[in-house]
C-alpha cells in the first residue's frame, strides 16, 4: 500500500538505482563522484549549481488511462475503498556536465542502467514502496522534439541534450471508504426467449 509519498519515493528510488550502478563504473564515477551530484531538481533550478551533474526532473504527472475503470477494493470490515489512483510519471533526464562527450557518456550510462533495470521492485525501492508489492516500470519514452522543446521553453532555457522516461505505474492509495451492506437475499428471474 502506497500513500501520498509515492511520487517522491519513485524519484528517490530512481536516483538510488542510478547511483548504485554508477559507483561500479570508473569512467562515469569520475564524472559523478557521489549521490548528491544526481538531483531531482529542474535544470533551470540547477543552472548556477556546478556541483550537480545529472538532473532527473519530474515534469509531468498523468493518470494511467488503462486503469481508470477498476472496481473498488475491500476496505475495513464491510467497507469498500476506491481503487488506488494509478499514475504515469514523466522525467526529463539531463546531464549537466561541460563537454558534449561527457554528456553523452552520462546519458549512455543512464540509458543502460534503466534498460537493464527497467522493473524496480523490493530492494530497488525506498520508503513505503520498499515494503509493498509494487512494481515500477521505467520506460524510455520517445517524445517528439517539439514537446521536449516546449518543456525547455517553459523553463526559459535553451534546449540541452536530454531524454524522457515514463515511469508507471505508481499507485497512490485512496483513503475514501464507503459503507456496504452484505447480501441478504437473492432474486432469481427466469424467462423464456
Amino acid at each position: 500500500m502506497a500513500d501520498y509519498t509515492v511520487i517522491a519515493e519513485v524519484g528517490e528510488s530512481i536516483v538510488g538505482v542510478l547511483w548504485e550502478e554508477i559507483q561500479s563504473d570508473a569512467l562515469v564515477k569520475g564524472l559523478i563522484d557521489n549521490e548528491l551530484r544526481i538531483s531531482l531538481e529542474s535544470p533551470f533550478d540547477l543552472r548556477d549549481n556546478d556541483s550537480v551533474r545529472l538532473s532527473i526532473y519530474l515534469y509531468r504527472i498523468t493518470e494511467d488511462p488503462t486503469t481508470k475503470n477498476r472496481f473498488p477494493v475491500q476496505g475495513n470490515g464491510t467497507r469498500l475503498r476506491k481503487p488506488p489512483l494509478t499514475l504515469d510519471l514523466l522525467y526529463l533526464v539531463t546531464p549537466l556536465v561541460g563537454s558534449p562527450r561527457e554528456q553523452q557518456i552520462i546519458l549512455g550510462k543512464v540509458m543502460q542502467v534503466l534498460y537493464d533495470r527497467a522493473i524496480l521492485q523490493g530492494p530497488d525501492l525506498v520508503g513505503s514502496l520498499a515494503t509493498s508489492a509494487e512494481e515500477i516500470r521505467v520506460i524510455l519514452n520517445p517524445v517528439a522534439l517539439e514537446e521536449t522543446t516546449r518543456v525547455w521553453q517553459a523553463m526559459e532555457m535553451t534546449y540541452r541534450l536530454s531524454i524522457v522516461y515514463l515511469v508507471r505505474v505508481a499507485m497512490l492509495d485512496s483513503r475514501y471508504e464507503e459503507p456496504t451492506q452484505p447480501v441478504v437475499s437473492k432474486r432469481d428471474d427466469y424467462g423464456q426467449f
